[in-house]
């Protein structure tokens, strides 16, 4: 995941020949999923408010070798990583080859790679998944302010991550997405429906056919190559997003654009965008930005005042090397993930 877990924003959210206003302060309706269809399941998705400065993130309930854990959906990062005391011992095969991985926040998992069986939703893996054990949880050269470490573990929100990348996302190529382990029309793809900004629980939606992807703007991502069985690798960070920033430089400036549910808050790097380093870390109150994925949406802020977490705070002097468009997008549109067919899907809620 490209996880930056401070923050996110309110934002207003134009699709392609229609618009929609931002969340109000009124509750959303409920979600209801669409009647059953073979091959599709709708999960609970929790909608966590986490930290001192009430971020959002999205939970998830998973089998690993027989218990049941909630770990942070992440589509940012690619595979399933748990902490060793959550995992189940059904079925478990710990192996001996150790496995470290640093997040964009400077969270850092140790552990070891194993072999599980997977569920979800009550949907059983096909056969068991590499997964990443953690052992220890730490921190290193955090991007923000501080580390998420303090969210894994026992006691704490996520017994760790669910990583549904259809990138390849980890220094362990043979860890990668479990999804892609479910049986028939469930390893298809995935939609995210968030309920909105004021939403407590969205649903998770494995398997797509024509009737539950109505609506969406599809976009296709380049196909580079598979993992070691065959499944494909899609750079899903491929897509050139469209970026302005009133009063600047930056006026429909291109960048490669990752769509990461495990990143609470827009993280802009404005050096990729053609600009010097800002003089604060955040845009000010009053500041308009924008994104345009071409056929797909065009995506509006207003930063307010004063800002508020989790709702109109976005980062600008980020180092990685692509831009993160984090919750504030799912919270406003729903999006699909075509495993099988390497797209990408927003429909405007």
């Amino acid at each position: 995941m490209a996880i930056a877990l401070v923050g996110i924003l309110t934002l207003l959210l134009l699709g392609a020949g229609c618009s929609g206003q931002g969340e109000s302060a009124a509750s959303p309706p409920a979600l209801i999923p669409l009647p059953p269809q073979p091959g599709t399941e709708s999960i609970p998705m929790p909608v966590r408010t986490l930290g001192n400065s009430r971020f959002k993130l999205l939970g998830l309930t998973v089998g690993v070798a027989g218990s049941g854990a909630e770990v942070l959906l992440d589509t940012g990062s690619a595979g399933l990583r748990i902490v060793a005391t959550a995992a189940g011992r059904f079925g478990l095969e710990r192996t001996g080859i150790p496995s470290t991985v640093t997040f964009g926040d400077g969270t850092q998992f140790i552990g070891v790679l194993a072999r599980a069986p997977f569920s979800i939703g009550g949907i059983p893996s096909r056969e068991p998944v590499t997964i990443q054990l953690i052992d220890r949880i730490t921190c290193v050269d955090a991007l923000v302010a501080s580390c998420s470490e303090n969210l894994f573990g026992e006691g704490r929100p996520f017994a760790g991550i669910l990583g549904t990348s259809l990138d390849e996302r980890s220094p362990d190529r043979e860890l990668f997405s479990p999804l892609t382990r479910l049986p028939g029309n469930f390893r298809s793809g995935y939609i995210i429906q968030t309920g909105g900004f004021n939403s407590t629980q969205g649903l998770f939606t494995v398997g797509l056919t024509a009737a539950n992807t109505v609506g969406f703007n599809f976009r296709q991502f380049p196909q580079v190559g598979s993992f070691p069985d065959g499944t494909p690798i899609w750079r899903d960070e491929a897509l050139q997003v469209a970026y302005s920033i009133s009063n600047t430089s930056i006026q429909n400036a291109l960048s490669p654009t990752v769509f990461d549910s495990g990143s609470s808050d827009i993280f802009l790097n404005v050096r990729l965008l053609g600009a010097a380093p800002f003089s604060t870390s955040t845009l000010p109150p009053g500041a308009e930005w924008r994104a345009v994925l071409e056929g797909a949406f065009d995506y509006r802020i207003r930063v307010g005042f004063p800002i508020t977490p989790s709702r109109d705070r976005i980062f600008v002097d980020g180092n990685q090397g692509v831009q993160l468009l984090g919750m504030p997008l799912f919270f406003n549109a729903d999006v699909a993930f075509d495993i099988e067919g390497g797209r990408i899907g927003f429909r405007l809620r």
